[in-house]
């Protein structure tokens, strides 16, 4: 049985991209998108868990989620905010490997701005580009610490396309997938 392995970094670093062209390429391997993991036991999408409990409640379940996967051999896309939960990086490290995927910060603003509605930390700023960039710029210093911790880094600021994301994917497996 493999140990788990993390996809951490910054919302629109590709976690989710990654992850699907992985389980595409590399079958045998649980694939799980820890947002998806927590709609599921939630019944409810992100935002509305934000809207009606607020986010430690979406904490919480993160929180509760992350651990189950910690046991299993599972390649898990972790939500940007992960990482930085008491114990989480912690607990990662000690399970598996944790890999903190790094794209460039204008890549990271084109991705937030394609994607309105899906983050509710910066929904509000998607208009308002300065505003965006340094809310990002903010967020991204705030969580370096803990992502500085990973076991290793990836640029993955090369997922614009198939190609890109075939190549990358091809990296990512040769340098952190057993076959």
């Amino acid at each position: 049985m493999h140990r788990p392995l993390f996809l951490i970094g910054f919302m629109a670093c590709g976690k989710s991209t990654l992850l699907r062209a992985l389980a595409q390429r590399v079958p045998g391997r649980r694939y799980v998108d820890l947002d998806h993991e927590i709609v599921r036991i939630a019944g409810k999408s992100i935002p509305a868990i934000f809207a009606e409990d607020g986010e430690e409640a979406f904490r919480r379940l993160e929180s509760d989620a992350l651990q189950a996967l910690c046991g299993s051999d599972a390649v898990v896309a972790c939500g940007g905010g992960t990482p930085c939960r008491s114990g989480a990086m912690e607990a990662m490290l000690a399970a598996g490997t944790v890999v903190w995927l790094k794209a460039d910060t204008d890549i990271t603003v084109g991705r937030l701005r394609l994607a309105p509605g899906e983050r509710p930390v910066i929904d509000a700023l998607l208009d308002k580009p300065d505003a965006l960039r340094a809310k990002i710029e903010a967020l991204m210093a705030e969580r370096e610490p803990y992502y500085s911790r990973a076991t290793a880094v990836f640029d993955s600021s090369r997922l614009g396309n198939e190609a890109e994301i075939e190549e990358s994917a091809r990296r990512f497996i040769d340098e952190f997938l057993e076959k």
